[in-house]
C-alpha cells in the first residue's frame, strides 16, 4: 500500500510544506499590497507607481461639478476621488451659484473630507416678509433653527412667532405675555437674550425698565408655545438688581444666580428657590452640562492673593482643577468657553487685558503637583485684548475675535488660522457668529459677509441690520434678514431663498 512508503510519506510532506510555504507567499504579498495601498501606492496602466491620497467631496447643493486644477473630475458631488500626492485647486460650480475654491495638499495615504462646502446662488433675490415701523427690540432665532421670536416696539409684552418648517411660507402667530408675567414700566424698555432652553421651546430674557425715573431690570422666562405659562423669575425668586440668572445645562428646573455685589454663584431650584450649591469668590463663570463650571476666581488655590493676578478654574463634579492665573480685568473682562470634540475635552480661556488665549486638552486627566503648579495649555493662540470666544456649531473649530481680528483653531486637522477681517464689523455688532459648523457671518457695510473658518470664499449676500444676528432655515434653504428702514421704506424682514430652480 503507497500510504506506508516510506518514500511516498516524504513526498507528501515535501508537498505539503510547498504548499504552506506558497499560501504564506501569497498571504505576506497580500498584506504587503494593502499595507502599500493603505499609503496611497497604486500602478497605473503604464506600470508606474504612484502614491495617492483619498478625498471626500460633499457640497450644498449636491451633484455639483468638481475641477482639481481646472480640468474637470468625472464624477460630482457626492463623490470619493483617488489623488496622487501633491498640491491642488479644488474647486465646485453648479450653474446659477457662485463657485467655491480652495488650495489642498494631498500626501501619500491622505483621508480627507471636504463636507461643507455651501454655493450661495449668484444672484439673490429678497421679498418682505414683514414690516415695521421701528427696529423690533429683540429678534431672536431657538437653537435648531425652527423659531424665529421677534419682540413688538409698540406693545410690551407682544411678539411675533415665526415658524421655519416650512421655510418659503413661515407662519406667523402673535404672542402675548400675560399681566403679571412682566413690568410694564411707564418708560424706556429693552429686550436682550440671555438663553434659549434646548427644547427649544422656552427662551430666557432679560427685560430692563424705567418706571418714573428709575430704571430696573428683570429676567423672564418665555414659553414659546403657552405663554400664559411665561414667568417672571426675579419676582418668583424674590431677585435683586445685582442678580443675573441663566439655565443650568440648558433646562428650565434648575438655574444658575450670579450676585455681582457678593461674587457669589448658585445653583437654585426654580420650584422652590432652594440653593443645591454654591461657589464663592465668582468674576465670571460658564457652564456646561450638569457638572462643569469653568470660572475665574480672585481667590488663589495656595489661599494668598496675588495683586494683579486672577486663577482659571474647571470644577467636574467634586473635582476641582485650577489651570492657570490671568491678568486681572474689569467687569466683562474675561472670556470662558469649554466644550467636546471626537471624545476630547476642550477648555479655553483668556483676560481682555492679556495677549493669548490658552487652550487645554483633557486639562481635568492631568496630574499636576502642589498648589503652584498648573496643567499644560495644548494651545497658546496669539490674539491681543480677547473679547470673544465660541466653538463651531459641530464643536470642530474655536474662533477667538478681538474686534476685526480672528483666531480659528480647528482641532480635526490641528491648524490654527489668523487673520483679519478685511472690512470693519459695522456697530452694535459686538462680533461675528457662526453661521454653521464651518463658516462665520458678519455685517460690513451695511451687508451680510460669510466666510469660511480659514477666511476663504467670502461672499456678500444681502443688506442686515448690525443689531441683529442672521436668521437661516433649519436646512439653509433659506435666509432671512432684518433690514434698515429707509426714508421710502420702513424696516423689514427679509426672506432670500438659498437654492436656484432649475
Amino acid at each position: 500500500m503507497e500510504f506506508l512508503d516510506p518514500k511516498y510519506e516524504r513526498r507528501s510532506h515535501l508537498q505539503l510544506l510547498i504548499g504552506y510555504c506558497l499560501v504564506g507567499l501569497a498571504i505576506a504579498i497580500a498584506t504587503l499590497v494593502l499595507l502599500y495601498q493603505a499609503y496611497g501606492y497604486t500602478i497605473d496602466r503604464q506600470g508606474e507607481v504612484t502614491q495617492s491620497g483619498l478625498v471626500f467631496v460633499s457640497s450644498q447643493p449636491n451633484g455639483a461639478a468638481v475641477y482639481l486644477n481646472d480640468k474637470r473630475y468625472k464624477s460630482n458631488t457626492d463623490t470619493r476621488m483617488v489623488i496622487p500626492a501633491g498640491k491642488y485647486t479644488l474647486r465646485i460650480s453648479e450653474t446659477g451659484y457662485r463657485p467655491w475654491e480652495r488650495p489642498i495638499f494631498i500626501g501619500g495615504g491622505d483621508v480627507q473630507h471636504f463636507d461643507y462646502p455651501f454655493l450661495f446662488p449668484e444672484t439673490l433675490h429678497s421679498s418682505a416678509l414683514a414690516d415695521f415701523s421701528v427696529d423690533p427690540p429683540l429678534a431672536t432665532q431657538s437653537p435648531d433653527r425652527r423659531w424665529l421670536l421677534l419682540a413688538s416696539a409698540e406693545t410690551p409684552g407682544t411678539f411675533t412667532r415665526y415658524d421655519f418648517k416650512n421655510p418659503d411660507k413661515p407662519a406667523a402667530t402673535p404672542l402675548t405675555l400675560p399681566a403679571g408675567s412682566f413690568t410694564p414700566g411707564t418708560g424706556a424698555q429693552t429686550w436682550s437674550l440671555v438663553e434659549w432652553a434646548a427644547d427649544n421651546r422656552h427662551v430666557l430674557l432679560l427685560h430692563t425698565f424705567v418706571t418714573g425715573s428709575s430704571a430696573s431690570r428683570e429676567y423672564i422666562l418665555v414659553d414659546r408655545d403657552t405663554p400664559a405659562d411665561s414667568v417672571d423669575l426675579s419676582t418668583s425668586l424674590n431677585l435683586t438688581q445685582a442678580q443675573t440668572v441663566n439655565l443650568f445645562n440648558n433646562r428650565t428646573d434648575q438655574l444658575y444666580i450670579y450676585n455681582a455685589a457678593d461674587q457669589t454663584l448658585r445653583r437654585t431650584n426654580r420650584a422652590d428657590g432652594t440653593v443645591a450649591s454654591t461657589l464663592e469668590h465668582i468674576l465670571a463663570f460658564k457652564p456646561y452640562g450638569d457638572d462643569r463650571v469653568l470660572y475665574v476666581t480672585d481667590q488663589s488655590p495656595t489661599g494668598k492673593a496675588t495683586p494683579g493676578l486672577v486663577s482659571v478654574v474647571l470644577q467636574t463634579g467634586q473635582q476641582t482643577v485650577t489651570l492657570r492665573t490671568l491678568p486681572a480685568a474689569g467687569s466683562g473682562g474675561f472670556v470662558l468657553d469649554l466644550a467636546q470634540y471626537s471624545g476630547d475635552w476642550y477648555v479655553a480661556a483668556a483676560s481682555s487685558a492679556d495677549s493669548a488665549v490658552y487652550l487645554y486638552k483633557n486639562p481635568q486627566d492631568q496630574t499636576t503637583t502642589g498648589t503652584d503648579t498648573y496643567p499644560t495649555p495644548f494651545r497658546r493662540l496669539s490674539l491681543k485684548n480677547p473679547s470673544y470666544l465660541d466653538f463651531s456649531d459641530n464643536t470642530q473649530f474655536l474662533l477667538a475675535e478681538s474686534g476685526q481680528n480672528f483666531v480659528v483653531y480647528d482641532f480635526e486637522n490641528i491648524a490654527q488660522h489668523s487673520f483679519m477681517a478685511a472690512d470693519p464689523i459695522d456697530a452694535p455688532q459686538p462680533h461675528a457668529t457662526w453661521m454653521d459648523g464651518n463658516r462665520l457671518a458678519y455685517v460690513s457695510g451695511g451687508n451680510l459677509t460669510v466666510v469660511d473658518y480659514d477666511n476663504r470664499n467670502k461672499q456678500t449676500l444681502v443688506a442686515a441690520n448690525p443689531a441683529f444676528a442672521p436668521f437661516f432655515a433649519p436646512d439653509y434653504s433659506y435666509l432671512y434678514a432684518l433690514q434698515f428702514g429707509t426714508p421710502d421704506a420702513k424696516p423689514t424682514l427679509s426672506t432670500t431663498p438659498l437654492t436656484v430652480q432649475q
